[in-house]
């Protein structure tokens, strides 16, 4: 088998009918007869001609799934290069713990989309039913909510910055618009609340529940991003 450096590796990206490689824990794997590889490009986001060790290693499923594909040679061992965009003391925390490449956005990202949608819901029974306990639950959650979401934030531009670079794709875009407009309505919301308790103008009530579908949209767009949706596969 041969031995491939990074920029050799590059090369075979799938394009123009190259091949498909990609590099695991120093072996490089032909993955051009994998229909989700055929573009050269898996998920519409993990290229080929790359070393993937730390994506693999983050992924939902396991380099088991390499063992299909020849191996067809091996790179010298090390960090990835996609990571030299980032601190040293950044690269070895994601070279030490995989996990934390991908996996903190999408753990706290759940709260705020449970806390604000819970409060558009709680919102809508006591606009039903006219109990105060309703009224007052909406704002527990709405507080939660609003205190979770900065996180979110946090963890989405870490990832950003990680994985894509600070590229601004139509996805990341959309994320931040739809970020910034829910961080503004959860403030607003949070500051007229508490400022009055018996809040009963109808835009309070239209902005509470528009917070569902912001955070659904939010939630859209970032399955699209892990997960997207490719016309005519399943």
């Amino acid at each position: 088998m041969r031995e491939l450096t990074y920029q050799e590796l590059a090369t075979f990206d799938g394009k123009e009918g190259r091949p498909v490689y990609i590099a695991f824990e120093g072996r490089v794997y032909d993955v051009s007869n994998s229909p989700l590889w055929e573009t050269g490009l898996h998920m519409n986001r993990h290229p080929s001609g790359k070393d993937l060790t730390a994506d693999i290693s983050a992924a939902p499923h396991g380099p088991e799934v390499l063992e299909r594909y020849p191996q067809i040679g091996s790179v010298a061992r090390g960090a990835s290069e996609e990571l030299n965009h980032l601190p040293a003391v950044l690269q070895k925390i994601i070279g030490a713990f995989p996990v934390a490449r991908r996996h903190p956005h999408p753990v706290f990202v759940h709260y705020p989309i449970a806390l604000l949608m819970a409060t558009s819901f709680f919102v809508l029974l006591y606009l039903l039913f006219q109990k105060p306990s309703f009224g007052l639950t909406a704002y527990y959650l709405l507080i939660l909510g609003a205190v979770s979401t900065p996180f979110a934030v946090a963890t989405g531009l870490l990832t950003w910055w990680v994985n894509y670079r600070l590229k601004l794709t139509f996805f990341i875009r959309r994320k931040i618009q739809l970020s910034i407009v829910l961080l503004a309505f959860g403030i607003i919301l949070l500051v007229w609340r508490s400022s009055s308790p018996d809040v009963s103008h109808p835009l309070y009530y239209i902005m509470a529940f528009l917070l569902t579908p912001i955070v659904f949209l939010l939630g859209y767009y970032g399955g699209q991003m892990t997960f997207p949706i490719e016309k005519g596969k399943v």
